[in-house]
């Protein structure tokens, strides 16, 4: 109870800050229209063009090979570069390396799976097109999943709207009419020139309508600001610890029956509520003034939020543990924000990254957090596909809090 109060106190304290809240709301958002304006001038037709991919064709039938086809056909030539190769595992080293964005895989009875009727086999299970994508990329992978999502539906569609006539003829005419037997095999040899004559041109206008609105820079420039701030409050509260001690009172806390331990957690769980409070702030704030979509789950908002906001009390909690006095805590506090900020990605897409510095990024905390807020504002995603993020932002804050725990009370019980 004692911390919580404790907690509760700070996280009041620093709300009537106006300094504070000028640098925990207005500056982000400020920034976050700036940039959002200066990258929204720009030709709303998507610039991200010859993705390259690789298209790994095992069906054997004929209908893999249309699906190439439809990869490489009208305006979907410019937007991807299909490579065709024989050895799935080769095409997957590839991908981890990050000399390709992705991998299709096309199965072996691909073909088969479109070409048997329901009535034929009802226990018939549906061929999955593999989509492999790129670990460090964001915004590629997306689109590729589109495009081949897309593309299966009119193959689908196909499929289904021959079995629809076939069952109608079979009904309207009787199931014993001789004329029947060799209806199904005729449509069956048919599809491939079916599906080929698909409008292909609907397709391509929905993947590059829907990649162009996933690409809207506000919706990566306002979870990109409100985390970089975001980590200027973590450092600053965590690091208020220092502060009491030389003003002396954490020395007049310490004197109360109150004891350190719940001193520490109280400061600790004061810092946390107000990083969580902030970014709801921001959440609302961006949502009213740009007209953001922060995505359609709240679960996954939520949880990116607190493993986040934990992870980067966590990280101040141990630089003000560790750091010698006030000074160099708020030096390190002040690099490390910036390092992680540029090299997180908060300013600059990672797909303009090299390689190594992408593999880099996913040092900082900042990374796994843009990455979770993205999946969930620029790609629509659930929680479901948030929880690598947000594991990994978890496991941190464990392992800051048991350093933390460790040492600080051993630096201020003396």
């Amino acid at each position: 109870m004692k911390a919580l109060t404790i907690a509760w106190k700070d996280t009041l304290i620093r709300f009537r800050d106006i300094n504070a809240l000028l640098l925990m709301i207005l500056a982000p958002l400020v920034i976050s229209g700036i940039m959002g304006a200066a990258f929204g001038n720009q030709s709303a037709t998507p610039t991200i063009s010859d993705i390259p991919l690789i298209v790994v064709n095992q069906d054997q039938g004929v209908l893999g090979q249309r699906f190439i086809e439809a990869l490489n056909a009208g305006e979907l030539a410019d937007l991807l570069e299909p490579t065709i190769m024989t050895d799935a595992e080769a095409a997957k080293d590839l991908v981890e390396t990050g000399e390709v964005r992705a991998v299709v895989l096309i199965p072996s009875d691909f073909s088969a799976s479109l070409e048997t009727t329901q009535t034929n086999d009802a226990g018939q299970q549906p061929a999955k097109i593999m989509v492999y994508t790129d670990p460090a990329a964001r915004i590629t992978p997306t689109i590729v999943r589109s495009v081949v999502t897309e593309i299966a539906n009119v193959f689908s569609n196909t499929a289904i709207a021959s079995e629809i006539t076939v069952a109608q003829i079979v009904e309207q005419l009787g199931g014993n009419n001789p004329a029947l037997a060799n209806l199904e095999p005729a449509l069956n040899q048919s599809l491939p020139s079916l599906t080929a004559a698909q409008p292909s041109a609907q397709v391509q206008a929905r993947v590059i309508s829907s990649t162009s609105a996933n690409l809207d820079p506000i919706a990566f420039f306002a979870p990109s600001m409100a985390i970089f701030f975001l980590m200027f409050t973590m450092f600053d509260g965590t690091r208020s610890l220092l502060v009491e001690q030389i003003n002396g009172t954490m020395s007049r806390l310490k004197s109360t029956p109150t004891g350190i331990g719940q001193i520490l957690i109280g400061k600790l769980l004061g810092t946390f509520l107000t990083g969580s409070a902030q970014f709801v702030c921001l959440v609302v704030s961006s949502s009213l003034i740009f007209g953001l979509d922060w995505g359609d789950s709240i679960a996954g908002l939520a949880l990116m939020l607190v493993a986040f906001v934990a992870a980067a009390t966590g990280l101040g909690s141990v630089i003000t543990a560790f750091s010698r006095d006030l000074p160099q805590a708020n030096l390190l506090g002040s690099m490390i924000t910036l390092l992680f900020g540029f090299l997180g990605g908060n300013f600059f897409m990672i797909e303009n990254f090299p390689q190594w510095l992408q593999i880099l990024s996913k040092l900082t905390v900042n990374r796994w957090g843009l990455d979770g807020f993205s999946d969930l504002t620029v790609r629509g995603l659930g929680i479901q596909d948030v929880f690598l993020e947000a594991g990994v932002l978890l496991g941190i804050a464990l392992v800051c809090f048991t350093l933390a725990a460790w040492r600080l009370p051993r630096r201020f019980a003396r």
